[in-house]
């Protein structure tokens, strides 16, 4: 299988395919969201096994598991260190529509992920999660 797109990319455009996620991350993987947001969000969240316990808890609890897309508006970095900017749609398990704009940072070790920082518009966020259409990026 070839690989395409940067890490970052491959990571964002796996979301909600939690096994597919795992197979990316080295044991010791550590992914972190905005300081501001609760700590069982931010993280730090450490650990093969705490990152896909975060995945899965997002994947299924937050948003209605099957529903989240991206779209890729930018992409830079190569295999050792990448970044995406792209915006996330999904339904909320609220259903409510979901869509923010994110950036997430990639860096990997032989060819996997071993840190991952996704900053977001938490505003925006906390904001669609309640039906509220604050921070929804326009449309080109």
């Amino acid at each position: 299988m070839t690989k395409t797109g940067s890490p970052a990319r491959r990571l964002v455009e796996a979301f909600g395919d939690c096994p597919a996620l795992a197979a990316m991350y080295t044991e010791d993987v550590t992914w972190r969201l905005n300081h501001s947001l609760p700590a069982n969000i931010a993280g730090p969240h450490v650990g093969k096994d705490a990152v896909c316990a975060f995945n899965e808890a997002v994947f299924t609890k937050i948003y209605e598991p099957g529903s989240v897309t991206v779209e890729i508006l930018d992409e830079l970095g190569d295999e050792a260190s990448s970044v995406v900017r792209f915006v996330f749609h999904a339904t909320s398990r609220r259903g409510n529509p979901y869509d923010v704009e994110y950036v997430l940072f990639a860096k990997t070790t032989g060819g996997l992920i071993h840190e991952v920082v996704e900053l977001l518009d938490s505003h925006g966020s906390i904001e669609q999660h309640q039906g509220n259409t604050v921070g929804v990026p326009p449309t080109v």
